[in-house]
């Protein structure tokens, strides 16, 4: 399920275009901390969705993106802003007894829970998934640097069906989801054919247990520096589940992805879980811990150690209008290599709005 909003009602008759045939919203957040290793400078973002009905069933979406990052450190100079295009493609949706969607185009990664909490006001905290998007040290030194998993909306196409009891998923996109694709850029990995599948079981209302398989290179010949080298490929195993009752959601995931190498193979981690609970229609408390287990870099001299990333964070907040929320948190995070913890708070306001 993407971040796109739902595609209005169909009409009883064809109309000539018309406001109802669109759809609009924006969210913009600003967020800023203080404490160790961080800027006090804000961060602001803007997240825009819009789509438009082709048809009872056929709908074009496009999500264009902008931030206004903080500086890297307190003494780093103010960074420009960010422009990306996460989303823009076509969707098919037929509902019934098994309902099916189909998106084509550049889509949400179809692996990774912790990708239905990218847009700020989806987020129960501040901080997004770290784990998502801070990369993992090299632990070969012939590849490419890569994620357990990456927040990525990479060209693809994909088939859902769901029942009131199960769901299933099956998907190609053209690039590993340990790597980030944006529309665009120059850094994006070479494209390459990679295989996406998963599916849940709902039991009761409130509680589904669900499994991804991702299978494809990760790093294509052309990535390699080791001469005469063929493509790298990464099997990607993931649980999740997600449970809600009276005024509480729990959701969590685990992923295992496994590297090709030079020499052995490379296992990494990557794990979450997180809550929300609702104290009144205004005041709302969140927490979520996560973290990302790194295999070593392996060389022709001497073997490394395994290196872990670490973030938690507790959230308090408030709704002061159905479009402003406020939130403060205690945020935490421990780096790859490093032994001791950043103590942090932070405070945001993000306003969101459906504008037709």
């Amino acid at each position: 399920a993407s971040a796109q909003p739902a595609p209005p009602a169909a009409s009883a008759e064809p109309a000539a275009p018309s406001v109802a045939r669109f759809s609009l919203d924006s969210v913009i957040g600003v967020d800023e901390f203080g404490g160790e290793n961080v800027s006090d400078r804000a961060q602001i973002v803007i997240d825009v969705s819009a789509a438009v009905r082709l048809g009872d069933s056929w709908q074009l979406y496009i999500r264009p993106w902008f931030r206004l990052p903080r500086p890297s450190s307190p003494t780093a100079p103010v960074p420009p802003w960010e422009k990306e295009l996460y989303q823009a493609g076509v969707r098919y949706e037929r509902p019934g007894a098994i309902a099916t969607r189909v998106d084509a185009g550049y889509i949400l990664s179809p692996i990774g829970l912790g990708l239905l909490d990218s847009r700020q006001n989806l987020n129960p905290t501040i901080v997004p998934h770290l784990a998502y998007v801070v990369p993992m040290p090299s632990f070969d030194a012939t590849g490419p640097r890569v994620s357990a998993v990456a927040a990525s909306y990479p060209l693809g196409a994909q088939l859902t069906l769901s029942t009131n009891i199960w769901d299933a998923r099956a998907a190609v996109i053209n690039s590993a989801p340990t790597r980030v694709y944006e529309v665009g850029s120059s850094t994006n990995p070479r494209q390459t054919p990679v295989f996406v599948a998963g599916g849940g079981i709902t039991p009761f209302t409130g509680f589904r247990l669900g499994a991804s398989f991702a299978h494809g290179d990760y790093a294509t010949a052309d990535e390699i520096s080791q001469p005469g080298a063929t493509g790298r490929a990464v099997t990607m195993v993931g649980g999740e589940g997600e449970l809600a009752f009276g005024y509480t959601k729990i959701r969590g995931e685990m992923i295992r992805s496994a590297f090709e190498t030079s020499g052995t193979t490379a296992v990494a981690r990557e794990w979450f879980v997180q809550g929300v609970q609702t104290l009144s229609p205004r005041w709302f408390v969140a927490a979520r811990q996560e973290g990302t287990s790194a295999p070593p870099l392996v060389n022709s001299i001497a073997i490394g150690q395994r290196t872990d990333f670490k973030t938690v964070e507790a959230t308090a907040g408030f709704r002061v209008t159905p479009d402003v929320t406020l939130r403060g948190s205690y945020y935490a995070r421990e780096f790859y290599g490093t032994t001791s913890w950043d103590n942090q708070a932070g405070v945001s306001i993000v306003w969101a709005r459906r504008w037709w």
